[in-house]
């Protein structure tokens, strides 16, 4: 009887929060992620313009580490690029984060750091550019120590982006 009780009160709290749900009363908003998505066979994204190219592939682990997931590149009209990458992989510990980079030859780009909303092994990654990437087709990721030291560190995951013609 208790835990109904419980089960019932809990309820009925959240459902009289409506769209309020925070302890100063505020509205809450959704945030809204686009991704390039074919239409009619078309592939255009926000103001960019048509998509004039495309890359995909299959990340996985490295050495000791265990991770897969997947990688893609966009590269539209109006010169701008955007790369994702989602990886499945533990969370770094304390002290450390995951971060991502694309590669051609000796040119290294940093991509950012991996997002890991729910704590768990589900990670994302979107980097934005005006720059032309197109070259850039290897993914690497790094799990670094949160020291300041921008150079790559640990190589934990990779993944190769085949261009692909849509």
């Amino acid at each position: 009887m208790k835990k109904t009780t419980l089960l019932l009160v809990s309820v009925l709290l959240l459902a009289g929060c409506g769209d309020k749900r925070s302890e100063r009363n505020e509205d809450l908003d959704t945030e809204k992620i686009q991704y390039p998505m074919p239409i009619g066979g078309k592939i255009e994204y926000d103001n960019h313009g048509a998509e004039t190219w495309f890359a995909y592939g299959a990340m996985k682990e490295v050495g000791e580490f265990r991770a897969n997931g997947v990688t893609q590149a966009h590269q539209f009209e109006d010169g701008y690029y955007l790369h994702t990458v989602t990886l499945n992989i533990e969370p770094a510990a304390d002290g450390y984060f995951y971060e991502g980079w694309i590669v051609k030859g000796p040119s290294v780009i940093s991509t950012g750091h991996l997002s890991n909303y729910f704590s768990d092994a589900r990670h994302s990654l979107r980097f934005t550019s005006n720059e032309d990437y197109t070259g850039h087709t290897k993914v690497v990721i790094t799990l670094e120590p949160d020291d300041g030291d921008p150079a790559p560190a640990a190589h934990v995951a990779e993944g190769e982006l085949k261009v692909t013609k849509r």
